[in-house]
């Protein structure tokens, strides 16, 4: 697909790694950065961690400190915001939000409002596993937005009611969970969820937006 950006929640920092060896090789280098909570070798759970690939023509990037130390975060999973320290890149935030069980239901609405924060400043893309559809988000976007400013693209684009999760559903049935957002500086030309990979393993199906900076 030639991204440039590549999201990939529960993706530790060495797997993210090999991820971006293996598009180096078929010509689309990447830088790997991250975000987790503890050390994948304690917890032994993949999802303490958020891997993002950023490619090098969009400038360098850098995870920011708030997000590393959890001090400004979602509540229970990671997100990573990677902000350009040279260039005119967007901020891009990987996101994972705690999934909606009885007992982290607190936690999962204020994951969706910190993600919402994060949308209030120009020139943000936003994407990842949100665990939640946008009839969840009602209520929570300003200045017309899905979520405080963003956008989703998949609805803007005639997919937003293509299921994202899980893969062993049909993907018209599924939940349309994860979502790729950005604000008014980024219009999107169009979008895919991927069904040909249901059996890779993950039971979350890509999803791929095209974005283009609006003009003006």
């Amino acid at each position: 697909m030639q991204a440039d950006v590549v999201t990939l929640p529960e993706t530790t920092i060495d797997t993210g790694a090999r991820v971006a060896e293996l598009m180096r090789d078929m010509g689309q280098p990447m830088w790997a950065h991250h975000a987790e909570y503890g050390e994948y070798g304690i917890t032994g759970w993949d999802a303490t961690s958020t891997t993002v690939l950023i490619r090098p023509e969009l400038g360098d990037y850098s995870v920011i400190q708030s997000s590393l130390d959890g001090s400004s975060n979602t509540s229970t999973v990671p997100s990573a915001v990677a902000m350009p320290t040279s260039g005119d890149g967007p901020i891009i935030v990987a996101a994972h939000a705690v999934a909606p069980r009885e007992e982290y239901m607190s936690s999962w609405r204020s994951d969706l409002q910190w993600l919402a924060d994060q949308c209030a400043s120009d020139n943000v893309i936003l994407a990842g596993d949100f665990n939640a559809t946008l009839d969840h988000m009602t209520g929570m976007g300003i200045d017309g937005g899905t979520l405080g400013r963003c956008h989703d693209a998949a609805s803007e684009s005639g997919n937003g009611s293509v299921g994202t999760w899980p893969t062993d559903a049909p993907a018209l049935l599924g939940a349309p969970i994860d979502h790729v957002m950005a604000t008014p500086d980024w219009t999107v030309s169009g979008s895919v969820v991927m069904r040909t990979l249901d059996g890779s393993g993950s039971d979350h199906r890509p999803i791929v937006v095209q974005l283009e900076r609006t003009a003006g």
